[in-house]
């Protein structure tokens, strides 16, 4: 059988991609490495639904993200926590924004910001300005088990996980995805929705890779105490940190700008010296699942913690519950300006090969007209 589409990647812009083109009747197959969807990097970030805040010195992230904004929480409604008041700071020292900077970013972007007095929440002389914004979280789980559920509906749609695949070759108006059992499966639409694995992907179907940096990153989960449970906050714009709910889990997510990444590799194909001792388990052409790998880094509790409390008044204080570890591909090119474009790349028509990476869940709806023009 020949599938209308074979989607590579169960995290959500894999699993919209096959809600999508099965709710059309097309026979839609989804491939994923892990056991299970939403293993890496949908479920292992902030968990931010971003409004645009958080890109001072891109518009247009920012007006990307706010445009959806909206449709998504509309969407995915079920899942999105929105009841806390979601703080962002510019920092007194070391911030590329300062308060009046981000007071005429958020009236040019036209997103809603309130000012608040900085002491409220932090300690004396560290921030010139706060502001309580119109941002939620969403939570993965819950949001994995809708799509599973949805797609468990269509007769239409596949799933197969564990699966490992060989070898992607184009024969004639087709793409055949050879796994290393043997079974090949063919189709005229090949989605590659892997993220931190994409270059991966594109090297196995010789096809030009993205010009990306990869960071192995840690998101730390903690325990809020009372004062800080329905507060994020988000001191932003340079080497600062972040502890906000992390969906509706009832923990917080904690990120410091400058020890969320462990290592980096600028190679086409992420090489780290780590992978030498995973026995097999990871390598440049297969990424594991850092949080399965025996030698997965030490957290940086201690540094992202201090950097925590050395701004945040001692009433929004927590403890360290566990940590995350994930692939983070940066575009090269938005090193300058901090941007986090969403980058749909179709690379071959008839048979079509379509990649799309991204770092913000609320635009996936960027993937609607590819889907459609195929």
């Amino acid at each position: 059988m020949i599938w209308d589409k074979i989607i590579i990647g169960a995290g959500l812009y894999g699993l919209y991609a096959a809600k999508t083109c099965g709710d059309r009747g097309e026979r839609v197959l989804v491939l994923e490495w892990e056991e299970s969807p939403f293993q890496r990097a949908t479920y292992i970030n902030q968990a931010r639904v971003h409004m645009g805040y958080h890109y001072p010195r891109s518009y247009a992230t920012a007006i990307k993200s706010a445009h959806y904004f909206n449709r998504f929480v509309k969407d995915y409604d079920f899942c999105i926590h929105q009841e806390f008041d979601q703080i962002y700071a510019t920092s007194d020292s070391f911030s590329w924004t300062n308060r009046e900077q981000f007071t005429k970013f958020c009236k040019a972007a036209d997103i809603p910001c309130e000012e608040l007095v900085p002491e409220k929440y932090f300690n004396k002389g560290l921030c010139d300005g706060a502001y309580r914004t119109r941002e939620y979280t969403y939570d993965a789980g819950i949001l994995g088990h809708y799509f599973v559920d949805e797609l468990k509906r269509k007769i239409n749609v596949e799933m197969k996980y564990g699966v490992r695949i060989q070898a992607i070759e184009k024969q004639g108006k087709h793409f055949a995805v050879i796994l290393e059992n043997g079974e090949t499966f063919e189709t005229g639409f090949l989605l590659n929705a892997t993220y931190g694995s994409t270059n991966q992907i594109l090297d196995l179907a010789g096809i030009e890779p993205f010009k990306i940096k990869y960071e192995l990153c840690e998101i730390i989960l903690c325990k809020p105490q009372q004062q800080l449970l329905d507060v994020g906050i988000t001191v932003m714009d340079g080497p600062f940190f972040s502890v906000m709910p992390f969906g509706k889990t009832g923990y917080h997510s904690l990120t410091a700008v400058a020890f969320t990444p462990h290592m980096s590799s600028f190679d086409s194909l992420p090489q780290f010296k780590c992978q030498e001792k995973s026995e097999g388990y990871c390598s440049p052409r297969q990424l594991g699942n850092c949080n399965d790998c025996q030698v997965r880094p030490q957290s940086a509790w201690p540094y992202m913690s201090t950097m925590a409390e050395k701004y945040l008044k001692a009433d929004y204080s927590f403890s360290y519950a566990g940590s995350l570890f994930s692939m983070k591909p940066i575009l090269k090119a938005s090193e300058v300006d901090d941007s986090r474009p969403t980058v749909v790349r179709k690379a071959s028509e008839n048979p079509t090969f379509v990649s799309v990476l991204s770092g913000k869940i609320n635009t996936v709806y960027d993937l609607d007209e590819v889907l459609k023009n195929d």
